[in-house]
């Protein structure tokens, strides 16, 4: 979750925002198994879950000044673990192309080791953007037509619309990490 100016950010790892992002890729394992046993709609059930975390985390640090660092790495990396789990059993289950997974993932992989890097160089943890988030949403919203089952035409329209936005949140990072490293 992006923070504002107004939330001076700490280097603290074990805080209640961090540890409900730490929940969330844990919530990766059930679904995970439930997925792959053939319960959707407890998989489902405990995606919503996955998803009330994210909101909460970023609600949490804010509320309670725990914006740290290492939260703006670990919440990320808790919805990139999580979305490349659950889309890759997609693909296991016949539901879900195996380019899709491979784009998205490849995509993460490029952000992540560009995130690393400029952290590495400059100290700077790039945040996620609101086209990113856009993007998650409507992953959550294709991955939640697809594991119940909804009609073929909602799950492409939200790939479609979560293509676009992973397109978009792409150009715009690596404007950002462009700025950022002519910057420092």
């Amino acid at each position: 979750m992006s923070t504002s100016s107004a939330h001076k950010t700490s280097d603290k790892i074990w805080t209640y925002s961090n540890g409900v992002s730490f929940l969330r890729a844990l919530l990766t394992i059930p679904s995970a198994v439930l997925l792959w046993q053939g319960h959707n709609y407890i998989a489902y059930s405990i995606g919503v879950l996955a998803y009330i975390t994210d909101l909460l985390d970023g609600w949490l640090a804010r509320k309670l000044n725990e914006v740290s660092e290492a939260g703006k790495v670990i919440d990320p990396l808790a919805d990139k673990i999580y979305v490349a789990v659950i889309t890759s059993m997609l693909v296991v289950q016949g539901k879900l192309a195996l380019w899709f997974v491979a784009l998205v993932l490849a995509r993460d992989l490029v952000i992540m080791l560009a995130g690393i890097y400029l952290a590495k160089r400059t100290g700077f943890v790039l945040p996620s953007n609101m086209p990113g988030k856009i993007a998650v949403f409507c992953m959550i919203v294709m991955m939640s037509c697809l594991v119940l089952d909804a009609p073929a035409w909602a799950s492409q329209a939200s790939m479609g619309a979560a293509l676009i936005m992973l397109l978009v949140s792409s150009v715009l990072y690596v404007i950002r990490f462009v700025k950022i490293v002519k910057q420092r």
